[in-house]
């Protein structure tokens, strides 16, 4: 019987799906369920020939503005119609809905274009020396907030949007779990002081499981690592300190996302816990990009526990959303490795449960039916792999000529907005007042330093 992992690390970046970042690894000796190149979407307009896959994704500039990655724009891509009604061929409306997102007819080609092992150096290499699961899809067919907390709780207590105020706030996720002193078992949630699981309510007046993500690497080299460890990005730029988002998310660099993988692989390399520990590299949703792979339906069973409905949209919850990246890394997986299974983000919630906890009840019937990973290492424990492989270094690919740079003054995300109205809503429910208002945040800096200000301000008090 092969080895298990006794620590689970879990990076989860944003945005991306699976064709556009790891699509072309396919080949005859590596049969991936990528691309063949020959993919195609119909231009945006009547007429138009249609739209083919390409090899000529940039770590900036492709997605600029943000292609939508709603419910309603979801739909669009996936059926071609609002309502998710099946007319005709799936997968089929991502160039034109980006079209409209975009308001440019030419731009809407741009959702097509794919990274390549050349240009996604850092995430292919591990990808391909380790282990990709090329079935895993998003919880949720939407945005980033409910996919995240799907991944934590295994429902959005009906909530299709990224309304972070309510939902998250109430959701009971798998940390509460853990912390039952019955579980006897313990987690760590690394932040650059941003994070949804900053306005849960349980979680605010537990705020010693949150850790700067600086000290990630110190506490793991000092012998200092939870069973269940959960690494957020950073989601939006610091200027002053000369750095930008990390998490991939369009139209943030995508090299410093690959830097920040890199550097999560190599901490737990150089950790005396490197042969006990499953690194789990997966994307919260695939943010309008294309992918080829139709998502499955799903059947609800509540007799194993109910998962609210979502009232406006009409939705149960009955089917998953697009395909995204997931990567396994462990010394006890054999290189070359394809996982076929089908998971989604409630797999995380399932398998920190069943390897972690005394309590076996799933929270629903999503979690129910999730496959766990706690049985990927497909080697024994006197097979271990000892070499130490280095990465190559990120790369950054040019923009075309004659593209505009991103301004040194940018302003915030719609996330990051999110992440922020959230954070005033738990400072409220503790009494606390911020030193400036959401209503004051202008631009990515302000809501860096916001965030990170707040995050600290519920710390202390908690």
């Amino acid at each position: 019987m092969a080895a298990t992992f006794q620590h689970l690390v879990v990076l989860m970046l944003e945005n991306r799906s699976f064709d556009h970042m790891l699509g072309f690894l396919r080949s005859p000796t590596y049969d991936i369920e990528g691309l063949s190149g020959t993919e195609s979407n119909p231009g945006p307009n009547p007429g138009d020939p249609p739209v083919v896959v390409s090899r000529d994704a940039r770590t900036v500039n492709d997605l600029n503005p943000d292609p939508g990655h709603g419910f309603v724009n979801t739909n669009m891509q996936i059926f071609g119609n609002s309502d998710g009604r099946v007319t005709g061929p799936l997968m089929q409306g991502f160039v034109k809905d980006y079209a409209l997102v975009s308001n440019h007819a030419s731009h809407g080609a741009n959702i097509m274009k794919c990274f390549t092992e050349q240009t996604l150096p850092v995430l292919s290499t591990l990808a391909k020396q380790y282990a990709v699961c090329d079935h895993w899809f998003s919880s949720v067919p939407g945005s980033t907030i409910p996919n995240r907390l799907f991944a934590h709780g295994a429902t959005s207590l009906g909530s299709l949007t990224q309304d972070i105020a309510i939902a998250p706030s109430k959701l009971k996720t798998i940390f509460e779990v853990m912390d039952d002193r019955r579980n006897r078992s313990n987690f760590r949630i690394y932040t650059d002081g941003a994070s949804v699981l900053l306005s849960n309510l349980y979680l605010l007046h537990h705020q010693t499981h949150f850790h700067d993500y600086r000290d990630f690497r110190t506490d793991v080299l000092n012998g200092d690592l939870a069973e269940y460890t959960f690494i957020e990005p950073s989601y939006d730029d610091d200027a002053q300190n000369g750095k930008f988002a990390t998490s991939q998310h369009p139209d943030f660099p995508v090299d410093e996302g690959e830097a920040l993988i890199s550097e999560v692989y190599r901490a737990l390399r150089d950790s005396d816990f490197w042969e006990d520990t499953l690194l789990l590299i997966v994307y919260d949703e695939h943010g309008g990009i294309y992918d080829h792979v139709e998502p499955p339906s799903l059947t609800p069973n509540p007799a194993l526990g109910v998962v609210q409905p979502s009232t406006d949209p009409p939705f149960a919850f009955d089917r998953l959303g697009v395909r995204v990246p997931a990567v396994m890394v462990s010394p006890l997986i054999a290189p070359g490795t394809i996982i076929k299974q089908r998971f989604d983000h409630c797999s995380i919630v399932a398998t920190v449960r069943k390897m972690f906890c005394l309590d076996r009840t799933p929270f629903n019937w999503r979690e129910a039916q999730a496959a766990t990973f706690d049985e990927v290492l497909n080697l024994e424990r006197d097979q271990v792999r000892k070499e130490d492989l280095q990465l190559p270094n990120p790369v950054t690919v040019a923009p075309p000529a004659g593209a505009k740079v991103p301004p040194q003054t940018r302003k915030p995300t719609d996330l990051s907005m999110d992440m922020a109205r959230a954070m005033e809503h738990s400072m409220k429910t503790m009494g606390l007042a911020p030193a400036t208002n959401v209503s004051q945040i202008y631009t990515a800096q302000d809501a860096t330093n916001y965030l990170r200000a707040a995050a600290s301000l519920i710390k202390d008090k908690a």
